[in-house]
């Protein structure tokens, strides 16, 4: 299976509907982040992950979605994030899929926590698929002070990995 971060990153890395959210210089920095994704329902988890990324300040948290597929919404403050982003794309003949992704996140100092409901949402009389929803908690610690940001990321993706947690 592959992990919420990859593919939040391959589904909605910046919709082009969203406004310009940039990273403060209190979010800057490499941070290590363990996640813990779950069934929604049951709280059963599904997968754990440990991943490093760098932060930062300047950075802009929605780069380019060519398609154009989701609308995306949110805020990043000194110690907060929130972002809201959805599609409805037509899947099979009468079938369409809704995708939404809700996620909030605190920093305090060299530490942050977030919380990210995933879910997939079918409708339509041509749909067989099942809904699903994850529930991501993850918890992220600043390892470095001094990003790098002039030199080469800790992640080959830069910071994606923490931003998509909060997303």
């Amino acid at each position: 299976m592959r992990s919420f971060l990859s593919l939040f990153l391959l589904l909605i890395a910046g919709a082009a509907n969203a406004e310009d959210i940039i990273v403060p210089e209190s979010w800057a920095g490499i941070w290590e982040t363990t996640t813990t994704e779950m069934d929604c329902q049951t709280l059963e988890v599904i997968n754990v992950t440990t991943t490093r990324d760098t932060l930062c300040a300047g950075d802009i948290m929605n780069p380019d979605d060519p398609d154009g597929i989701f609308t995306c919404s949110g805020t990043i403050t000194e110690g907060t994030i929130h972002m809201e982003c959805s599609s409805t794309v037509e899947v099979l003949p009468d079938c369409s899929l809704t995708i939404s992704f809700v996620s909030d996140g605190t920093r305090t100092g060299g530490t942050s926590t977030g919380v990210s409901i995933n879910s997939f949402t079918y409708t339509g009389a041509g749909c067989f698929f099942e809904d699903t929803c994850t529930r991501l908690e993850s918890v992220s610690v600043r390892i470095g002070d001094d990003p790098g940001c002039g030199t080469s990321p800790v992640a080959l993706a830069s910071w994606g990995s923490l931003k998509s947690v909060y997303r």
